[in-house]
């Protein structure tokens, strides 16, 4: 029913394998040489720990929206209802992995029920950085349940739900860092350096995305249908996008000894984009391709010593399509994270395979 996208998300998989070598590869070139050479940044700016293996304890947030707008420019807004997840980070050089669940608990009892599962990992290098994360959500409730019941009472009314609505997504971003020797990208997301002093970088990268979505029923009632024009009565849905950004990142360092810290960035991009849909009223398949913009931005505060670090940090990841008929909602996706992590000095090895990729 949704094969007429199917080769575009063909070839976009190819190119997250791309992508996986175009930065894992400055590590295997690294990994070879095992005389001392210039460690590639300012020591008066960035310190580094990448000799230490890092173990963190997450307590994260995490929330999916999904707006559908109606023929006068109002939304419906559809959100995920999750309480914090818990999980394990782990750093090592440059690579870095984090799983984290809410282990079958749910959120506020009267928005319904939603279960969600994540994975993410990065490969930080000085100048290339690969971060990516898959998310698989199901069950939303109506954030705005005036929209249908203007007499509607948060405090004793239950929210409208749909257990049913399952999305999932991958998104990717393969970046590089201008400022590479002054400004660290990893001091302000694993902790694995320090920023000494502030600095910030411009940064220009690519983006891969993919997506699905599927229901029961369409996402909108169908005796709704003359306020949304039909075009959002979608059951099924799968998108792909491959685009370019350009933004910048800035880490301020303060305290007595700089190891405090806030980290900003805002990373907007343009993409090409293709996306195909099944309608429930007209029992018809859609697809379209059309250019699209994405926006990553990000903030963080935290503490980054010699042994324990803690950070709070917020991330937001926004699409916006062009599909208008086809596309059955506008995508969001953010994050909040708390973490306490330790840093743990490893001792010399003589694994030739694990030093041969600069583990």
């Amino acid at each position: 029913m949704l094969s007429n996208v199917t080769i575009h998300i063909y070839r976009l998989k190819k190119l997250i394998i791309f992508l996986f070598v175009v930065a894992f590869w400055p590590m295997l070139l690294l990994g070879q040489n095992t005389e001392w050479q210039d460690p590639g940044y300012d020591t008066n700016y960035i310190k580094s720990f990448r000799e230490y293996f890092v173990l963190t304890l997450v307590s994260a947030n995490t929330n999916n929206n999904i707006a559908v707008t109606d023929t006068t420019g109002q939304d419906v807004n559809f959100a995920s209802n999750l309480p914090f997840s818990f999980g394990l980070a782990l750093d090592y050089r440059w690579f870095t992995a984090e799983y984290t669940s809410t282990f079958g608990r749910t959120g506020n009892p009267k928005k319904g029920e939603t279960s969600m599962r994540s994975f993410g990992f990065g490969l930080t290098g000085r100048k290339l950085w690969f971060r990516n994360f898959y998310q698989k959500t199901q069950g939303y409730y109506v954030e705005n349940p005036w929209y249908f019941n203007p007499n509607f009472n948060p405090e004793v009314d239950f929210f409208p739900s749909r257990s049913d609505v399952t999305s999932t997504v991958y998104y990717a971003n393969l970046n590089y860092g201008f400022n590479h020797r002054k400004f660290s990208n990893m001091a302000a997301l694993w902790q694995l350096e320090r920023q000494k002093k502030s600095a910030g970088s411009f940064t220009v990268g690519a983006t891969l995305s993919l997506a699905t979505y599927s229901a029961d029923s369409a996402l909108i009632p169908s005796r709704y249908q003359d306020l949304f024009e039909g075009r959002d009565f979608v059951t099924n849905f799968e998108f792909a996008l491959i685009g370019l950004n350009g933004g910048y990142l800035h880490t301020f360092a303060f305290g007595k000894q700089r190891k405090l810290f806030v980290n900003l960035a805002f990373i907007p991009g343009l993409s090409y984009q293709a996306g195909t849909a099944y309608s429930a009223v007209t029992e018809s398949t859609q697809t379209k391709r059309a250019p699209g913009a994405q926006l990553e931005g990000r903030l963080v505060f935290g503490y980054n010593g010699d042994r324990w670090y803690g950070s709070m940090s917020s991330v937001g990841y926004v699409i916006s399509t062009n599909f208008e008929e086809t596309n059955p909602f506008s995508q969001g996706y953010s994050f909040f994270r708390f973490v306490v992590g330790y840093k743990f000095l490893m001792p010399e090895h003589n694994i030739k395979l694990l030093k041969k990729i600069g583990l």
